[in-house]
């Protein structure tokens, strides 16, 4: 089932896990990390890749199977994560300007 979802969704259910229970304007705002109250590619990448860099245990930017907490796990590159996020961001992207305004990013994924 895990498998199924991908890890652009399990991501969505470990980062509350990972951050303090925040409002939605401070969580928005720590992710806004030039403050420009948008978030380009590389501000929601970089956010949302807090949990595959936790898990990577040797940093080498890929998740071996054993440094997963998910059975039957694959291998997961970095690169691969961002290339699931960056599509992640266009569907979330409603108005189609490049960058994800503080509703489009709390809204759910889909």
């Amino acid at each position: 089932m895990i498998r199924a979802l991908g890890i652009v969704p399990l991501a969505f259910f470990l980062l509350p896990l990972c951050v303090q229970a925040q409002s939605q304007s401070s969580y928005f705002a720590a992710a806004d990390l030039d403050h420009d109250k948008r978030l380009s590619l590389v501000e929601f990448q970089e956010w949302m890749s807090y949990a595959f860099h936790r898990m990577d245990a040797n940093h080498n930017d890929v998740l071996e199977p054993e440094e997963q907490h998910v059975t039957r796990a694959t291998r997961l590159t970095l690169a691969e994560l961002h290339t699931r996020q960056a599509e992640q961001f266009r569907r979330q992207d409603k108005n189609g300007d490049g960058y994800l305004s503080q509703k489009e990013f709390l809204a759910p994924p889909g």
